[in-house]
């Protein structure tokens, strides 16, 4: 339930807490925090196809109710992660390799789908006025080249998802081990650790900045048709960019919501009391997640205080009440 909870508290609200504490990357730390989570689950589980599947719908109906704003894609890429590790460490006997595969396969679908996103908001435009972008600066510069910026641009991201993914699945394999190292020493330094008052979330500060990039990304459109002499594709791509936003916000995640609703209306009453102690565990996991990052930045540099964090707020969250 803990584990879940901590899944559940990066989709719904973590994120704007790492976006407090100034965390670079958010976006690739929680698609890999949940590969974490998801290998955790595993490893602690019997039935694991059911501790899975039940753990995601969890997850999904947390993140319907806390995160009303969210996206529809980021429902199907939470389904997508707890259907590929359901299936995975079921099927696979060696959990190495299961967790290897899982991850790559993940962030692999988590990559891609960005790009299959934003084909679907702004269309093939948006990636052909990417590649005339790239080649006017070519140009400039006195380069001539038929290079598709725009798919090496995907190539590139998506392998670097990839590998992200094997590695992280591999980590996952042996992460309980190293949390069973860690937990003692972790522990008494939170002990010892003093509270400060935590940095609380603007949410109107979030939503002008989710506007403000709509805007920029709108703009470059533009200036890139009209530059190329395509003035009349301007307003076909502004419309259909709005269009398909007003879809997606306003036809298919109230679908998607329902459909959660009625599923939980329906659900046992096993379900409902689940659901409601992840509500109540999330608030008291959400105030580990400074601690842990001050922890890790006394004790490590660079790169490695983020690998310190998750080790520390996992421990936190998990053997906290056993000491």
């Amino acid at each position: 339930m803990r584990l879940t909870a901590l899944w559940a508290l990066s989709e719904s609200g973590l994120g704007g807490a790492m976006h407090a504490l100034k965390m670079p990357f958010t976006g690739f730390f929680l698609g890999g925090f949940a590969i974490l989570i998801i290998c955790l689950i595993a490893h602690h589980s019997t039935h694991k196809w059911n501790a899975i599947i039940q753990a995601s719908l969890l997850v999904i109906l947390v993140k319907a109710t806390a995160s009303p704003q969210s996206p529809p894609m980021a429902y199907v890429a939470v389904a997508f992660q707890g259907f590929t590790g359901a299936l995975f460490f079921s099927i696979i006997p060696f959990f190495r390799m299961a967790a290897v595969l899982f991850g790559m396969l993940a962030l692999f679908e988590s990559a891609t789908q960005k790009f299959l996103l934003t084909t679907l908001i702004f269309g093939k435009s948006i990636w052909e006025a990417l590649d005339l972008f790239f080649q006017d600066i070519l140009k400039t510069l006195l380069i001539s080249s038929d290079i598709s910026f725009s798919f090496w641009l995907i190539v590139i991201y998506t392998l670097i998802y990839t590998l992200w993914g094997m590695l992280l699945g591999w980590w996952g394999a042996s992460l309980p081990a190293k949390l069973e190292r860690e937990s003692v020493r972790v522990i008494n330094e939170y002990k010892n650790f003093e509270m400060e008052t935590d940095v609380e979330e603007n949410p109107n500060k979030t939503r002008k900045h989710k506007l403000w990039t709509l805007f920029f990304v709108l703009l470059i459109v533009c200036i890139t048709f009209i530059i190329q002499g395509s003035g009349s594709k301007v307003f076909y791509a502004i419309t259909r960019t709005i269009a398909a936003l007003l879809m997606l916000f306003f036809l298919v995640s109230p679908i998607i919501k329902w459909l959660l609703q009625k599923w939980l209306n329906k659900a046992k009453n096993e379900k409902q009391l689940a659901l409601s102690q992840l509500m109540d565990t999330i608030p008291e996991l959400r105030s580990y997640v400074k601690p842990a990052m001050q922890l890790a930045k006394e004790n490590h540099r660079g790169l490695m205080v983020y690998k310190a964090f998750v080790i520390n707020l996992i421990v936190i969250s998990l053997y906290n009440q056993q000491y």
